[in-house]
């Protein structure tokens, strides 16, 4: 459940509110007249999610270009029965592994 408070409270009590922050690796949603205004939390917390999130971008990014390029293959002709991949890739493997 989030920590909600409002932003005069960040102002009376900083300290116990950035432990809190440290303490809890939440974020502490801050409102002001009744409405979401700040959100405060950790700063190492903030850059570990962020860094979380641009890799799932990463992966999202790389993971569309491989869509693209086999829709591409599959509209150039560039395709082969499963069969055949399957046996073509077990090939390859033994020939890396020498079995």
């Amino acid at each position: 459940m989030p920590v909600v408070l409002p932003v005069s409270e960040l102002q009376r009590n900083m300290g116990s509110i950035a432990d809190q922050c440290h303490e809890s690796k939440q974020p502490i949603y801050l409102t002001k007249n009744g409405k979401a205004s700040l959100v405060v939390m950790d700063a190492a917390e903030f850059d570990s999610r962020f860094a979380a999130l641009d890799e799932l971008r990463e992966r999202e990014k790389r993971v569309e270009r491989a869509i693209s390029r086999g829709y591409d293959d599959l509209l150039n002709g560039r395709v082969r029965p499963l069969d055949q991949a399957r046996q073509d890739a077990e090939r390859i493997r033994k020939a890396r592994h020498g079995a």
